[in-house]
């Protein structure tokens, strides 16, 4: 900071800790509590420090550019990952260069990181691409609307027939849907890592995706935010697919379920009759116990589309739902200034073909 620069770009310090949270609630809305913050940023286990960057005038935070580190892999090869998180700067120090700034101060404090990836929405995509991301994909998420009036509120003088309608609905597509495998289904009012890291360790899976090992379920399945089950369908004894979901209780808005993330995850067994049946029994077991859930999203990239759409589901990518949700694109940046190579293992970065994402990469749910 000088007399011509009022503003400091420094790495975060554990004094900032409430200055953080205050910045949070007030550009972001919502005050996250210290256990959210220890769990996603202190205890993060792919990094040693809070990976934060802050900016600083005078003795005020004023703005932050915070990451959610992974570990990727791709076939046999890992890759170490940051994804752009909760980044905030307040209103009256905005357009003054400080997203830029903290970014590319974020690119060169982690240039020995494989890549960058993350999922902006259209307004904050602009800024992304001006630092150097590139889209890979639209990212396309399935809903199942179950209570039109917590979606719309504007139907919520005639809420009795909406309710009534959508109930209707769904009950007749669940209806007619495909009969599912016979499996034996599990259930668990937790996440059960190791047996999770068991089940994902038995395919490979060519296409960029997260490592599920036991490190990692237990570490982001930890959010206090969130209350999680998992169900496991077993054949002849043995794992054979899994499907973990989440809801957060919250005061006001829709009670929205997330399927965050689906096992077996390769896409050459998505076409399979057996796979199909058998994530469309554990989709039918999720929704017998999410009932009472306003909203179902789902991730279309790791679901069969089939499958979801003879359920109910429906596309953020069409209409009607196109109209009234906010859709995110997925960007990726190799390290590095400037980003040369944008292939790792010779697969490319910027085509979503070569990747493989549920909801568990993204730093909410």
């Amino acid at each position: 900071m000088t007399n011509s620069d009022p503003y400091e770009i420094r790495q975060y310090e554990p004094a900032d800790r409430d200055a953080f949270l205050d910045l949070f609630a007030d550009v972001l809305g919502g005050r996250m509590g210290n256990d959210w913050f220890t769990w996603k940023y202190e205890r993060n286990p792919y990094v040693n420090h809070v990976p934060i960057l802050v900016a600083q005038r005078d003795d005020e935070l004023v703005g932050a550019r915070a990451f959610f580190p992974l570990r990727l892999a791709a076939g046999d090869d890992e890759f170490s990952a940051f994804q752009p998180c909760d980044s905030m700067v307040r209103p009256e120090h905005q357009r003054r260069g400080l997203f830029t700034r903290l970014t590319e101060r974020a690119i060169d404090r982690y240039d020995d990181a494989d890549l960058f990836f993350n999922f902006p929405n259209h307004r904050s995509l602009p800024g992304n691409l001006k630092l150097g991301w590139r889209v890979a994909s639209e990212r396309e998420t399935y809903y199942r609307i179950q209570n039109p009036t917590a979606w719309l509120p504007q139907l919520e003088p005639v809420e009795p027939i909406v309710r009534s309608l959508a109930s209707g609905y769904v009950s007749i597509r669940d209806r007619f849907a495909d009969p599912t495998d016979a499996v034996e289904l599990s259930r668990y009012d937790r996440v059960p890592s190791s047996l999770l890291a068991t089940l994902a360790s038995s395919e490979t899976v060519p296409e960029f995706h997260v490592v599920r090992d036991e490190t990692f379920y237990e570490w982001r399945f930890a959010n206090p935010l969130w209350t999680y089950r998992t169900i496991v369908a077993t054949r002849d004894g043995a794992p054979v697919a899994a499907v973990v979901y989440g809801r957060r209780d919250r005061t006001s808005g829709p009670t929205v379920v997330r399927i965050l993330d689906v096992l077996p995850l390769a896409a050459g067994t998505s076409s399979s009759p057996s796979r199909q049946a058998t994530l469309a029994a554990l989709l039918d077991a999720v929704l017998r116990e999410t009932g009472d859930a306003d909203v179902i999203a789902a991730p279309g990239s790791v679901v069969p589309r089939s499958v979801l759409r003879s359920r109910g589901f429906h596309s953020d990518q069409r209409a009607p739902l196109k109209w009234g949700t906010s859709s995110s694109t997925h960007v990726v940046r190799p390290a590095g200034t400037p980003p040369l190579d944008w292939t790792r293992s010779g697969t490319r970065l910027a085509d979503g073909a070569n990747w493989r994402l549920a909801f568990c990469e993204v730093d909410s749910g």
